[in-house]
């Protein structure tokens, strides 16, 4: 049997082994502090100057650049609240969150990481419309706002009946426990004078309809949705191109810069492929540890939070709002030479 001094060296090994642990928890914690503030910070800046600043005739247009603002906004939020760190447990998705969430329940917890995942896959329909809609402005008249307003609700219908699903199949949280403390015993996770009341939430396989449904719904659609975005960039730049284009050098400069943005846009959720990739690593035990754990959703965080810059840099109405408010919070000082600026620059 081993002696009071044995067990007390033991316990502060186990503690001293698990240092580096504790230490990525908390970097984890800060991350999501940092990118998920940022992004709500520029998600209002970019809702309020959509609402104080669209011309005229970017209207229709504005209202997909509103749903990724808002969509965007409430991602932040739900991860910020969240927190997540993905343990991964075989065929089960088992998650420890971190956030103030965990002073509610797990349920709350579970809502926010699904709404965080329908809501990303979700960005990535929106961003087809966006594509389909510089094409179609080419080659048909300008849809109006309450159009591209059913348009953008019809496609939500899709992710929102996914999220639904997800939800639904919420797991027991303390058979997760179970799941993680036999998957994961040199953690020691099951000690409270460690780590406290732990909340976990997630699902407790996916091999059920609702898990596999989100799983391919948020993961494999986004092969031909970039197939179709890919094809709608090179047949609109060849519009633009073409001899029988009747519009003004200035207007196709206008049009090209936003497929330029757009371009960049199509780009940002390759934090969700790294994500992914690192995740698809973990669950089959190439790569072990807290970093993967942790970084998984942090890497997703980006996304939302990075979005927003985009309409910053490339529409100039947006730029000039940002700028104004900044001029305002005497922060930065506005130019005072009159100029005029075409829309996108």
């Amino acid at each position: 049997m081993a002696t009071p001094t044995e067990i007390a060296y033991n316990r502060a090994a186990l503690i001293e082994s698990l240092e580096f642990t504790f230490l990525m928890d908390e970097v984890g914690k800060h991350l999501s502090e940092a990118i998920c503030g940022f992004g709500i910070v520029l998600n209002l800046l970019l809702i309020y100057v959509i609402c104080h600043r669209t011309p005229v005739h970017m209207k229709s247009y504005a209202v997909l650049l509103f749903n990724f603002a808002i969509f965007d906004l409430l991602t932040c939020v739900a991860s910020l609240f969240a927190c997540q760190k993905t343990i991964f447990s075989g065929l089960s998705l088992t998650y420890i969150f971190h956030g103030p969430c965990k002073y509610v329940a797990p349920w709350l917890c579970y809502f926010c990481h699904c709404f965080v995942c329908h809501a990303m896959a979700h960005s990535q329909w929106i961003l087809l419309i966006s594509f389909i809609y510089r094409y179609r402005v080419l080659v048909d008249e300008v849809p109006g706002v309450k159009k591209m307003t059913m348009i953008v609700c019809a496609f939500y219908s899709m992710s929102f009946v996914v999220f639904l699903f997800y939800y639904l199949d919420i797991g027991d949280s303390d058979e997760l426990k179970q799941i993680m403390y036999d998957l994961h015993p040199q953690y020691h996770y099951e000690d409270t004078s460690i780590w406290g009341n732990l909340t976990v939430s997630g699902n407790t396989t996916i091999l059920t309809i609702p898990s596999m449904t989100a799983i391919v719904y948020m993961t494999f659609t986004c092969v031909p949705i970039y197939f179709f975005i890919h094809w709608c960039r090179n047949k609109t730049l060849s519009c633009l191109a073409s001899s029988a284009c009747s519009m003004s050098e200035t207007t196709k400069a206008s049009h090209k810069k936003l497929i330029m943005a757009l371009s960049i846009q199509a780009t940002i959720p390759l934090f969700w492929l790294l994500a992914s990739f690192i995740f698809t690593l973990a669950e089959f035990g190439i790569i072990s540890g807290p970093i993967p754990e942790n970084m998984t959703f942090r890497l997703m965080d980006c996304i939302p939070s990075s979005s927003p810059l985009v309409a910053f840099i490339f529409i100039a109405p947006y730029r000039e709002g940002l700028l104004r408010l900044i001029s305002k919070a005497g922060i930065y000082k506005k130019p005072t030479e009159n100029r005029v600026s075409s829309t996108v620059e």
